[in-house]
Order: structure tokens, then C-alpha cells, then sequence
């Protein structure tokens, strides 16, 4: 099976879109860059996303990476390469 991974841009809207679900925010609200503890993200919303996330991706997600990668912009880099990186 061969499946194109998503792109960072993808990676980075799915992120947004559920951190405004998560913090009860309009999307469009939600800055890229500033860090999601800022956004109002919790230590538990991030343990969620952690999981959500590795469920979307189907790569392993540490529970921790939001604290190593925390705005959407450097995590949704982060998970695009590892995605381009993981065996197909």
C-alpha cells in the first residue's frame, strides 16, 4: 500500500482545526506560532492530540512531543518529515 503522506500545510490545518475544538476557539484564532499552552491546550488536551494524532498519521507519537515541538508550525513540521521518513 502506498499512501502520498500528508503535507506539512495539511498537518498544520488538522492541528488547528483541533486545537479550536479542544479550547472552544474559532480556527482562524488559533496562531501557528504561538505556543499551544498559550492557545489554552492542557497537559491532558495534549496527551489527546498526542493519541489522535498517531492514530491520523499511523506513526508512533510521544505523549511528550507537544512540549518538544510546542506551536502547531513546528510540530506539523516535525510530523511531515517523520511522515516523508517512515517505510511505505
Amino acid at each position: 500500500m502506498t499512501a502520498t503522506p500528508p503535507t506539512q500545510a495539511a498537518i498544520e490545518r488538522w492541528l488547528i482545526e483541533r486545537i479550536a475544538l479542544l479550547v472552544d476557539q474559532p480556527a482562524d484564532r488559533i496562531d501557528p506560532d504561538l505556543p499551544l499552552e498559550a492557545c489554552g491546550v492542557t497537559s491532558v488536551m495534549a496527551v489527546g492530540l498526542s493519541a489522535d494524532l498517531e492514530d491520523w498519521l499511523g506513526i508512533v507519537v510521544e505523549a511528550t512531543i507537544v512540549w518538544d515541538h510546542p506551536t502547531a508550525a513546528r510540530l506539523s513540521a516535525h510530523l511531515a518529515a517523520a511522515c516523508a521518513g517512515r517505510p511505505g
